[in-house]
Order: C-alpha cells, then structure tokens, then sequence
C-alpha cells in the first residue's frame, strides 16, 4: 500500500546507508496481536514514540531500482498510538524519493517493525541512485495523533516454509512460503480490503527480508470474532530466515 508523497520537517530520528544493514534490539513477538476501538488522545501520547531505521536493502525490479526497508516503532505509552512515517532517500542531501503512510495502531509497550519500499515501479520511480534513507516520525500528522482507528488483527497458526526463487519478483539468494490463520479481533466488520505485511528474521534476531501488500483471501465481509486463512508464496531474503512476524490491520 502507498499513501500520497509527501516529506514532513518532523525531526530525523534515524538515517543509514544503504548497505542491507540490520539490528535486533526488542524485535516484536511472533503472533504479536491487538484490537482497539475508536482511539483520541492527546499529542503528547504519540510525542512518546520513537522510530528508527532497523534494515534497509537495494535490489533491482524488472530494471527498475527499489528500496526495502524495516523502521522500528516503540510505543513506550500507556495506550496504543498511532505514527505517520516519513521517509526520504538522498544522495549528497538531495531527496530522491519519499512517502508518507499511516501504521496501524501500536499497542502500549509493545515494538513493531513496519516494512516499507520506495520505487520498484509500482509507484513514484527514485529520481536518483539511493545513498542514504532517513526515517522520521511526521509531526501532527492528521491534526491529532492517535486519531486513527486501525486496529492490528490477531494472527496464529503461522507456518514458514521454503519457497522456489521462481516465484519472486527481485533476485535474493533466499524465497519463502508462509501459512497464517487471521482473525478479526476487532469489534467491526472488516469490508474486504487489509494491509498484510511479513518481516522475516535470522537465529540471531536480525531482519533478513519480507514482504508488504493486500490479500486475495480476505472475505469480502469479515464480521468481528470470524477467521480466514492466508497463503503468501515468494517472500524474499537476503540470508536465512528461521522466523516469520505476520500483521494485519484494516485498510
């Protein structure tokens, strides 16, 4: 999913090199899951968060150059918040691609790794030869913070497996499958459209690769307690991964 570009002058919180580097301090819970309702709290509530780039890797797509990346969100508050990402490529302080998209909403005290990608053809090409990618947290971004109601759906059953490198639409050294039960934790029903995303990890902890987009397998109307299951083929890596972290929200 891809939200209308735009660059904040929110404060940077993070920046790195574009060198597929990677970190695992506090990495999220596999089956990590939450349900919220209607969510208004102050700005200070969101003030509390903080944002930092965790993984970033440059690959080719069909001749097209994209970026991966995995920003790590940690909500140390009393209630869930809601973030608004910004983030910017440079080369020598030249911005040569950015976006703007809305997290689901993170519990309080929890940690989750929100997977990105900027260019690859499939929205705003880079302008330019990525150097450099900066992440920040946007300053008031919808007027209020905490303003958005989208929920994460609990997630289980989760099964990662082996994957054929045919099915992958990038060169990586490493493809997976994964299975994954979802339900509507919720206390809505869910009218067909959701944001999946996988974030795929090593034995050591680090993120090594995963995934972001819609789903095919959702039902068109999900009311709030009813299961569906997931199928995701060709998640690429750029080492082993032996742990998979699925999250779903509405949207």
């Amino acid at each position: 999913m891809r939200c209308i570009i735009g660059l904040s002058a929110a404060a940077i919180m993070a920046a790195a090199a574009l060198s597929g580097c990677s970190s695992h301090d506090n990495q999220p819970a596999a089956g990590t899951s939450t349900s919220s309702s209607r969510l208004k709290q102050p700005a200070a509530v969101a003030s509390a968060v903080t944002v930092r780039l965790a993984w970033s890797h440059t690959v080719k797509d069909g001749g097209d150059k994209e970026v991966w990346y995995v920003a790590r969100v940690k909500n140390p508050g009393k209630s869930a918040a809601s973030v608004a990402l910004v983030r910017a490529l440079d080369k020598t302080g030249t911005i040569v691609g950015s976006s703007e998209d809305t997290l689901p909403n993170v519990p309080a005290g929890a940690t989750f790794d929100y997977f990105g990608d900027l260019g690859g053809g499939l929205g705003s090409d880079l302008t330019g030869t990525p150097a450099k990618l900066q992440v920040s947290q946007a300053k008031d971004a919808f007027g209020q913070a905490g303003g958005v109601d989208s929920p994460m759906f609990a997630t289980s059953e989760i099964k990662l497996t082996k994957g054929s490198r045919d099915y992958l639409l990038a060169n990586t050294p490493y493809a997976y499958n994964l299975a994954a039960k979802v339900t509507n934790s919720s206390h809505d029903k869910i009218d067909g459209d959701v944001t999946q995303q996988v974030v795929l990890y090593d034995a050591h902890g680090r993120v090594v690769g995963g995934g972001t987009g819609s789903s095919d397998n959702v039902p068109e109307n999900l009311p709030a307690g009813m299961s569906y299951r997931e199928q995701w083929t060709g998640i690429p890596a750029t080492a082993k991964a032996v742990r998979a972290v699925y999250t779903v929200w509405p949207g």
